[in-house]
């Protein structure tokens, strides 16, 4: 009996962790930085102020809005993967033709849609069930055509494998570059608000809650809404 690859998480619940890490370490990087005069605001003086990053991700609304786009790109990935792996002797034409579909909302899929995700679910089942009751019957009692559509079978189902293997490396790819590009852009726009509230102040150190909870004025609302204003 022929086995199919239970469904796997693989990266996917990782990411969300991954990604607000990936902020908090680059943010980290510069946890105390000293300000220099730059003509605008109060000049820096020996003052000190400390800014809570993890409320800052939770209330930085460009953040969250990436996040909404990373979860749909996390569920769009995941679906291709575990299609292939429900229905690994589908030809790759009729996967892609699903990928496209599912890739709508629903609401914006039509009859045809509808019709067409029926369709090749169902010749993906009636290959599964075939390949199963083929391997199922006795050596005895396979004819030549059996034995040579069980080598057909057998043969799609390998490359359905290779192909999934590479699709998995794909979206990892995928979900690893909108993790350090937006990463990268998040983190910029944190330490510059940052940098731009504690000269307005006249604050020279900036620390984060974590590393110094306690060490002066406290402007992590000032930062988000500085971030917000964009």
């Amino acid at each position: 009996m022929v086995r199919f690859p239970n469904r796997e998480e693989y990266w996917m619940s990782q990411s969300v962790i991954w990604w607000r890490i990936s902020v908090v370490a680059a943010i980290a990087m510069c946890i105390v930085f000293s300000l220099s005069a730059t003509g605008q605001g109060k000049p820096p003086s020996l003052g000190m102020a400390t800014v809570d990053i993890n409320k800052i991700q939770a209330q930085y609304k460009q953040m969250n809005l990436l996040q909404t786009d990373l979860n749909v790109l996390k569920q769009r990935l995941a679906g291709q993967l575990d299609r292939r792996q429900q229905m690994p002797l589908l030809s790759e034409e009729d996967q892609k033709t699903l990928d496209a579909i599912y890739a709508k909302d629903v609401a914006a899929q039509t009859a045809d849609d509808k019709k067409k995700i029926e369709e090749i679910t169902n010749r993906g089942q009636a290959l599964n069930n075939e390949f199963t009751a083929l391997r199922q019957k006795a050596e005895k009692d396979l004819t030549d055509a059996d034995k040579k559509r069980i080598k057909e079978l057998e043969d799609l189902y390998v490359k359905s494998q290779q192909e999934l293997g590479n699709l998995r490396d794909q979206s990892e790819n995928t979900i690893k570059q909108f993790v350090t590009q937006h990463s990268e852009e998040l983190t910029n726009n944190m330490r510059n608000a940052i940098k731009k509230i504690a000269e307005q102040k006249g604050i020279a150190i900036v620390f984060t809650t974590e590393i110094a909870p306690y060490a002066g004025t406290d402007i992590t609302d000032q930062v988000i809404a500085e971030l917000n204003k964009k």
